[in-house]
């Protein structure tokens, strides 16, 4: 694989005219915004340059897009549109093709998701047809391992999970946080059906390049995706043909200190297809 390193994510993004950019680790850690992505943001709307946001996040896209203008103070002049692997989930879950019954494994601040469910949700496994997992209950002290009991009782039942989150981990600020996709990966080993709707499945792309190639069937060459994530950003976009751009000091910060670090990463996790990587350390 051959490593390339630009020093201006502006300047590289300028022969572009779509942007579909990841949003935790690299447009803010859930805390902040990063004060280099929003120069960014800034410059791609300086120069006429659509900035879309696909995100692993397992809500309704309003409700991401409140949570950055409200609470991170994220200027929605700076972005188009937010697509979430909770609302593409939603879709498909709203069609019936995992049942017609499910029980819900996550936190209350995921309930704005189950309202566009349009389902029986029931709070008994025994009469569930499958499993809607958007997080950990509490991802502050919990770990995967923590949910054997419960999802013994899922896999009595044959239970399906559906995850509308595939992340395994993010940073919030330092914190290193479980997300679902690690309860997805951990309910397989334990020998579970997992069905996942987000980066790096096909589905989310799907509904982006339908959306956008709606308006032009010709931009596809000019849109550039971007992340941090080898395994779902990377990978996703290498799977829709799209051009990518690495954020190096994202997800993987901790596991990369040189390029040769890099290279064996990136072939841990990218098929041999992927021939070449490009990257920078921020998004400046």
């Amino acid at each position: 694989m051959e490593i390339k390193k630009i020093v201006s994510a502006t300047e590289f993004s300028l022969s572009y005219r779509i942007i579909l950019c990841d949003l935790w680790g690299v447009i803010h850690n859930g805390v902040e915004v990063f004060s280099d992505a929003k120069s960014y943001l800034e410059a791609m709307k300086e120069n006429n340059i659509d900035v879309y946001l696909i995100s692993n996040a397992p809500r309704p896209e309003a409700v991401v897009r409140n949570g950055l203008i409200n609470k991170l103070n994220l200027n929605p002049e700076l972005f188009k549109k937010i697509y979430t692997s909770g609302d593409t989930g939603t879709q498909y879950i709203n069609s019936k093709v995992h049942g017609q019954s499910y029980y819900h494994l996550g936190p209350e601040k995921d309930y704005d998701l189950l309202e566009n469910i349009n389902i029986q949700k029931t709070n008994d496994i025994e009469s569930s047809e499958f499993v809607v997992c958007t997080g950990l209950y509490n991802d502050n002290d919990e770990r995967p391992e923590d949910y054997k009991n419960i999802f013994e009782d899922f896999l009595k039942q044959n239970l399906e999970i559906v995850c509308v989150n595939p992340d395994e981990i993010v940073y919030r600020g330092q914190a290193r946080i479980y997300c679902a996709g690690a309860l997805g990966k951990y309910y397989e080993k334990l020998g579970g059906k997992v069905t996942y709707y987000g980066k790096p499945y096909p589905e989310i792309y799907d509904f982006v390049m339908n959306d956008l190639l709606s308006k032009d069937t010709t931009i596809k060459k000019e849109i550039l995706a971007i992340g941090d994530s080898l395994k779902t950003d990377c990978l996703g976009a290498h799977k829709s043909d799209l051009d990518f751009l690495f954020i190096k000091n994202g997800i993987h910060k901790t596991e990369i200190a040189n390029d040769d670090d890099l290279v064996r990463i990136s072939k841990a996790n990218l098929p041999e297809t992927c021939e070449t990587l490009i990257y920078t350390e921020f998004l400046n």
